[in-house]
């Protein structure tokens, strides 16, 4: 249900022109497969295995949880995931060789946007690695709460509780 409505407000955001969505084309490839060698593992945002049919999908930065509305830019099919997984990781050296690439700061060029699960590549009619168009809302950054200066009742407080943890009042 929260999918649904998630979807429902991305359109609308979308139909208002609203600048609280972000956009992003790339390369998107299939995971989780039968010809996948790292296929059954957990999936880092869920701490479970990919489920049947399950639409799902892997990105590296975007928050676990975040809604996406993805286009085939070949076929032009819609279909909607949740990220539920971290990747894609495989990036290309200058010499043209194959690597594993965890850090923007290593070398290489990354090979894809996102990894698709099974279910959400065949509703792109996806056939290896094509080109996608992703919109996602954007959520303001979290602020971290920084800790306020002790007060310096606290200590007094803090003294004077008796050994039941009540606090003594005068």
């Amino acid at each position: 249900m929260d999918t649904i409505l998630s979807v429902g407000k991305l359109l609308l955001l979308a139909l208002l022109g609203s600048a609280q969505l972000k956009s992003e084309r790339g390369y998107a490839t299939r995971f989780g497969g039968r010809e996948d060698m790292l296929a059954g593992g957990v999936m880092a945002c869920t701490g479970r295995p990919m489920a049947p049919g399950e639409r799902v999908c892997a990105h590296r930065t975007l928050p676990c949880g975040t809604v996406l509305l993805l286009q085939s830019l070949r076929t032009r099919k819609v279909a909607v995931c949740v990220v539920a997984d971290r990747g894609p990781f495989g990036a290309t050296l200058p010499n043209g060789e194959l690597v594993l690439k965890l850090r923007a700061s290593e070398e290489g060029r990354w090979r894809g946007l996102v990894d698709l699960s099974p279910a959400v590549a065949a509703a792109l009619e996806l056939s290896g690695r094509e080109q996608v168009s992703v919109i996602w809302e954007r959520r303001p950054p979290r602020r971290r709460l920084q800790r306020a200066a002790p007060h310096p009742g606290d200590a007094l407080a803090a003294a004077e509780r008796s050994a039941s943890g009540v606090v003594a009042l005068r």
